[in-house]
């Protein structure tokens, strides 16, 4: 009985965790202006925030408004966006 009882709440931890975890960095869609700065190619969101992009080239993009989707994440150098999927947006 006491046996069921650790791993019941093991179980309870583990997806406790694994939902905090996806609430903290989940994929997440912004959108917004794609401008080339001294931190290199960003994007500056209609929410006010400047994310820095990662994982694709959108150099290409530099004037264009896009919705981009991937991986938020928030460090030293600021905030950055690891992008998975870029979109044009008409305005």
């Amino acid at each position: 009985m006491k046996g069921n009882l650790m791993k019941l709440l093991a179980v309870l931890l583990i997806v406790g965790f694994v939902a905090a975890t996806g609430a903290i960095a989940g994929d997440n869609s912004i959108t917004g202006m794609v401008e080339k700065t001294d931190q290199g190619i960003v994007i500056s969101a209609d929410d006010g925030d400047t994310y820095i992009v990662m994982g694709k080239d959108l150099s290409e993009m530099v004037g264009k408004t896009v919705k981009a989707t991937g991986t938020l994440a928030e460090g030293k150098s600021g905030k950055t966006l690891t992008v998975i999927s870029v979109e044009p947006v008409q305005k």
